[in-house]
C-alpha cells in the first residue's frame, strides 16, 4: 500500500464489470436494494436510457435502431459513491475516492451482493478508469506539470493556446490501456461517455479558474471467465498498477511534488 498523496489531481473514479446478462433484474431488485441499502448505500434512483444498436442486413447499410434499457442507480448519503446496475453490468463511481485498496474493497462488496442475489455465470470485461484534473496555479504554467509528450503544437503555432489532445492506446500483457490528455481552458469537464449525475465534486476541481488539462486513463481487460471476485480484484489491481505507470509517466517530478503539499 503506496502512501497518498495530500493533494492528488483525481476527482473521479470508475470500476466496472460486464457480466453475462440478466434478463429478469427486475425480479431480484427489491433483495439487491435493501442488501445495498444495509451496505451503506440507501439513496436509489431508476432510470430508462435509450441506446442506439447498429443491425446490418446484407447488402444494406446498418440501420440504427433504437434500444430501451432500464438501470438502477444506488448511492450513498453524501453522493460521493455511486453504484450503476443494469442487466449487463456493475459500475462504481467515485468522487471520493482515498487510495486503491479502499476503493477496491467498496467495489468487490457491491460486486459481491448483485452476485448472491443472482449468482453470475461468468465476466466478459473488467474495468477502472481515473479522471484527473491538472490545476496550475498562479504564476504556474501548465507545462510545469506535464511531460513534453501531451503538450501538443500549440506553443509551437503562435497565437493564444486554445485546446490540444492527446490520444494512446497500448497493450500490456492482457491489459488494454487508453490514455487520453485534453489541455483547455473552461470549467470541469467530463467525458461524454459519462454522467456525475448529482454526484458531489470536491470544491477545489469546480472552483478553479484558467488553463486545466484532464487526464483520463481507461484500463480494461477482455475475454469470458468464470465469475470470481477473486478474479476480479486481481485484474483490478493489475489494471491499478498500469494505470499508475501511466500517470507517473505523464506527470512531472514539478507536479508530484506540488500534490503533495
Amino acid at each position: 500500500m503506496g502512501t497518498p498523496l495530500k493533494n492528488p489531481p483525481v476527482y473521479l473514479t470508475l470500476a466496472q464489470v460486464r457480466f453475462n446478462p440478466i434478463l429478469k433484474l427486475a425480479d431480484f431488485l427489491p433483495s439487491i436494494q435493501e442488501s445495498f441499502r444495509q451496505a451503506g448505500y440507501p439513496d436509489f434512483n431508476r432510470q430508462r436510457i435509450i441506446s442506439i444498436q447498429l443491425t446490418a442486413q446484407e447488402g444494406q447499410p446498418p440501420t440504427p435502431t433504437p434500444v430501451p434499457q432500464e438501470r438502477f442507480l444506488l448511492g450513498n448519503v453524501d453522493k460521493t459513491h455511486t453504484f450503476i446496475l443494469d442487466g449487463q453490468s456493475l459500475t462504481l463511481q467515485s468522487t471520493n475516492y482515498g487510495q486503491f485498496e479502499t476503493f477496491s474493497a467498496c467495489f468487490l462488496e457491491g460486486l459481491s451482493i448483485v452476485n448472491d442475489a443472482v449468482k453470475l455465470a461468468f465476466t466478459e470485461r473488467v474495468g477502472l478508469r481515473y479522471l484527473d484534473r491538472v490545476m496550475p496555479q498562479t504564476e504556474e504554467t501548465i507545462e510545469q506539470y506535464l511531460v513534453e509528450q501531451v503538450h501538443g503544437l500549440n506553443s509551437r503555432l503562435g497565437g493564444r493556446p486554445l485546446y490540444a489532445y492527446t490520444e494512446a492506446m497500448n497493450e500490456i500483457g492482457n491489459i488494454k490501456l487508453l490514455s487520453r490528455v485534453a489541455i483547455q481552458e473552461g470549467p470541469l469537464a467530463f467525458p461524454p461517455d459519462i454522467q456525475p449525475g448529482n454526484m458531489r465534486i470536491t470544491e477545489r476541481f469546480t472552483s478553479h479558474v484558467g488553463i486545466s488539462a484532464i487526464l483520463d486513463n481507461d484500463g480494461f481487460v477482455e475475454g469470458r471467465q468464470v465469475f470470481s471476485t477473486t478474479a476480479v480484484a486481481e485484474h483490478l489491481d493489475a489494471i491499478h498498477k498500469v494505470i499508475g505507470t501511466a500517470f507517473k509517466t505523464t506527470a512531472t517530478p514539478y507536479a508530484f511534488a506540488a500534490w503533495d503539499k
